[in-house]
């Protein structure tokens, strides 16, 4: 702790992959460990990179996602600007004008080309959204430094379901219903395709959660400080119930 000498700056989820993975490392040398029975639990970012590292580490004997993508990065993006912004009742015809601006800043950041290309792409489609009046001076000022990140770069290209196919241990995915920074309609349905070939896979879309696995009425993020509810006890106990099953090599397996 304290003592990496990597820069989270310029770290993206790959790296965070690898952190993860030497999580699984630790663990895997420890003789208080039953080693066959190490898991990875991710939420959000996390849980693209569960699968990530399941795919590369056959020491992992099983994976829960928790709201994690099953769409590229660009596509999430998008999807999410859209379902935050209705539900915090921006005007639906503004909605669709920014859902096409944020498509076309997406796009310029995935197409292949240089970095200088790259930022002059970038820096043209602002400069017409803040001419259209799409987005104001203030973020048109941020977003281009915003969208070329390491991190958002990365992210941006990003398709979870390489790593979904790959995975061959068993996977547990959970998705609110109310979840709107990962829509479940969305997200879903792209994940039971990936892992198709898996022989134990359960996804699930909880009824009334939003992305934090609370209980909501929206979901929309503005309701995620006033939710006394810290994780839903229903979901909890889903979760727990499926990873006893999987993992009960030292453990009595509840009733």
């Amino acid at each position: 702790m304290g003592k990496s000498i990597g820069d989270y700056g310029s770290a993206a989820t790959r790296d965070f992959a690898s952190d993860a993975d030497a999580a699984v490392d630790w663990l895997a040398h420890r003789r208080d460990i039953d080693h066959a029975h190490i898991g990875v639990m991710g939420h959000s970012e996390g849980g693209v990179i569960a699968p990530m590292v399941a795919a590369s580490d056959k020491r992992v004997a099983f994976v829960v996602m928790l709201a994690g993508p099953g769409v590229r990065g660009d596509r999430l993006f998008v999807e999410q600007a859209r379902g935050v912004a209705l539900a915090s009742g921006a005007p639906t015809a503004y909605v669709e004008r920014r859902k096409q601006f944020d498509e076309k800043l997406y796009g310029a950041v995935v197409e292949a080309g240089t970095q200088a290309q790259v930022d002059a792409r970038v820096q043209a489609i602002v400069k017409q959204g803040l001419a259209d009046k799409v987005i104001e001076p203030n973020e048109a000022e941020s977003l281009p430094g915003t969208v070329t990140s390491a991190w958002m770069e990365q992210f941006l290209r990003l398709d979870p379901a390489i790593a979904l196919k790959k995975v061959t241990v068993p996977v547990l995915v959970v998705n609110g219903s109310l979840d709107l920074a990962v829509p479940p309609t969305l997200n879903l349905p792209a994940i039971r395709a990936a892992l198709k070939g898996n022989h134990d896979a359960t996804v699930m879309e909880l009824p009334g959660l939003n992305h934090l696995f609370q209980t909501a009425q929206t979901g929309a993020p503005g309701e995620f400080a006033h939710i006394e509810e810290t994780f839903s006890p229903a979901a909890l106990k889903t979760i727990t119930q499926w990873v006893v099953r999987h993992a009960c090599g030292r453990c009595t397996p509840e009733p």
